[in-house]
């Protein structure tokens, strides 16, 4: 069975949100994307396919999008009696920029639309600032990387999955995850909730060390 590994809680990191939104606390409804049907759907956890899913990153919806004044045919599931439905659903493009939550070295960038399930994406490696253990995060279905600084590009609806692109034009969102060196994850509402709220060790760094950074051999 999935599960999420603890996080570090002695750790002082600090870190910054990866989207303009930052309403996780305040309004978590306006965090995570969500469909008509399933609200819970950017939500990490057991919240995929009426529970029968595990999903180990979290999708942050946008601030800044546009209606296409499109539709997209979806098949959503009612879970009540696990029977399927077709429906014609409004669209959208994102524009949100996206940001590392903490600076760190590029080990995986993906520029090729089809390349992945996650699209254009960036995995990055940080270390911990009191153990100097490594962790990683990665930001998924970008519409371009173009690293400057602890920007990453902006949000997109990429995916060499065709149902993932038809899902995420009626849900854009950023995909989220954090995970340690052997790959088990770490659950990226508790990691945002907890580091960008805790802690005292700032992870916005001087000039050089953003330039190091974007270079992809800064931690």
């Amino acid at each position: 069975m999935s599960v999420f590994i603890p996080l570090p809680s002695d750790e002082p990191l600090r870190a910054i949100w990866p989207t303009p939104n930052h309403n996780l606390i305040v309004a978590s409804e306006k965090f995570f994307a969500r469909t008509r049907v399933n609200p819970d759907y950017g939500k990490p956890g057991w919240t995929r396919d009426c529970g029968r899913r595990f999903h180990r990153g979290c999708d942050i919806a946008p601030i800044n999008v546009t209606p296409t004044g499109k539709t997209t045919r979806v098949i959503f599931t009612d879970c009540a009696t696990q029977t399927d439905f077709e429906s014609d659903e409004p669209t959208f493009i994102p524009h949100d920029e996206v940001f590392a939550v903490c600076p760190g070295k590029v080990i995986e960038l993906v520029t090729g639309e089809t390349l992945s399930d996650f699209g254009k994406h960036v995995v990055l490696e940080h270390r911990w600032p009191r153990s100097g253990e490594k962790f990683y995060t990665l930001y998924g279905h970008l519409s371009e990387v173009a690293i400057n600084g602890q920007r990453l590009g902006k949000m997109g609806q990429t995916s060499r999955s065709a149902d993932a692109r038809n899902w995420m034009q009626i849900a854009p969102h950023l995909h989220f995850e954090v995970h340690n060196t052997s790959g088990a994850a770490y659950n990226p509402d508790d990691f945002l909730r907890h580091f960008c709220f805790a802690g005292g060790h700032s992870c916005r760094r001087t000039q050089d060390e953003l330039v190091r950074f974007q270079r992809g051999d800064g931690t």
